[in-house]
């Protein structure tokens, strides 16, 4: 599942969730969009200004590095950084927290839970994350031994309403540089997860207002 558009003759490096085409015809339409290169720039939009990066609706350009390295580099994070934020902007985390949740709180998560199909579950040292229809379920296994629940028993419950578990630590190695510009949210790695496995349609929600 591509989330973006680059638009540069030159290659970048990025993940491979961006699209990165040499011409503005072989972009996906509905995803934010960054065109690298001002000559390109100035042949297909003449009347830009030079002084606003924003092109138009979700379209937006810079320099080349090797036109200006420092500026390059930071419209590049910029744009890459804003496009994973908005992807999971709609993303709900619910931490179940027994201690602090009453009974009735609890079981309502439960019945959400299990009315959620093909569910993703990450750990990440004691804590599970559990991704479903746009909501990240956090449960913390050593709070649960802490309360006198047996951990053991519960993830084995969670992974048998699971469709995917991801409990090898390749994975987050997988997707270290997205969820570094995620400021290090690790729970949103079954989302990312499933980005790659193409349950999310993504080219609907993703805009990115550029502050001037």
């Amino acid at each position: 599942m591509k989330i973006a558009n680059i638009v540069s003759h030159n290659k970048v490096n990025v993940s491979e969730h961006f699209n990165v085409v040499e011409s503005m015809d072989n972009i996906i339409h509905g995803l934010p969009t960054l065109i690298i290169g001002f000559d390109y720039v100035n042949k297909h939009y003449p009347d830009f200004d030079i002084m606003e990066r924003k092109l138009g609706d979700n379209l937006y350009w810079t320099v080349k590095r090797t036109e200006k390295r420092d500026k390059f580099e930071e419209d590049l994070s910029w744009f890459m950084n804003k496009v994973l934020k908005d992807l999971v902007s709609d993303v709900n985390y619910v931490f179940v927290d027994p201690i602090q949740y009453h009974g009735k709180v609890i079981r309502k998560i439960i019945r959400k839970f299990l009315s959620i199909p093909n569910k993703i579950t990450y750990q990440d040292g004691q804590m599970l994350y559990v991704y479903g229809e746009k909501i990240i379920f956090g449960i913390d296994l050593k709070l649960l031994k802490y309360i006198g629940l047996n951990p053991i028993k519960i993830k084995q419950k969670i992974l048998a309403h699971s469709s995917v578990f991801l409990g090898n630590s390749d994975i987050l190695i997988e997707y270290k540089n997205s969820v570094e510009e995620l400021d290090n949210k690790v729970r949103y790695t079954p989302y990312l997860f499933s980005i790659t496995d193409e349950q999310n349609d993504t080219s609907s929600l993703i805009h990115i207002p550029r502050e001037s």
